[in-house]
């Protein structure tokens, strides 16, 4: 199903799109193993229509993770997901404060993994991308873009120490004994 808007990439000015891609058929491979599987043990005591009921159900789980796409452009992380109710997530880039990328056994063995993100946005403060291809090389990419977006809207953050810690020159313990 084609999304009819248009790309907010396109609109804005001086937005660039880096990439776009959506989640990696290929994370479906055990779903069909299973459903193949359970088709076949159902076709031989069942009949054909109960055999049909697993190979139905991973058209619609593939479908369904096939209609995920991400977006990044030079600005923002778009997310769009869904079938019957299409659903848009933007994030600013410059509200990233953290990545990681996850390859559980299952996916490794694909060339898949995930990319988690943690931001401040309030709408969306932890954002899973994948499974998808290449999530090194989409890992690094995102990193790029957010660092050269947080440094172009001059976007600084600041960690602070608890009280206590500067009390004691801020090294969080007291040289001289034990507190108190």
């Amino acid at each position: 199903m084609a999304d009819t808007t248009q790309d907010a990439a396109a609109g804005a000015a001086g937005e660039t799109v880096i990439w776009k891609i959506r989640t990696a058929l290929r994370a479906s491979f055990y779903v069909w193993v299973i459903a193949i599987v359970l088709a076949v043990l159902l076709g031989m005591v069942g009949g054909p229509v109960p055999a049909a009921a697993p190979v139905i159900l991973a058209v619609v789980w593939t479908g369904w993770r096939w209609l995920t796409s991400y977006e990044l452009t030079s600005e923002r992380l778009i997310i769009r997901s869904g079938l019957l109710v299409r659903k848009r997530e933007e994030v600013e880039l410059f509200r990233v404060r953290d990545f990681s990328l996850s390859r559980p056994l299952q996916w490794l063995v694909l060339g898949l993994g995930t990319v988690g993100l943690t931001t401040r946005d309030q709408s969306a403060p932890n954002i899973l991308i994948g499974p998808i291809a290449m999530p090194e090389t989409r890992l690094d990419e995102l990193r790029r873009a957010t660092v050269a977006r947080q440094n172009r809207v001059r976007f600084r953050e600041v960690e602070v120490s608890s009280a206590g810690d500067e009390q004691h020159g801020g090294h969080g313990h007291d040289a001289g004994g034990l507190p108190g």
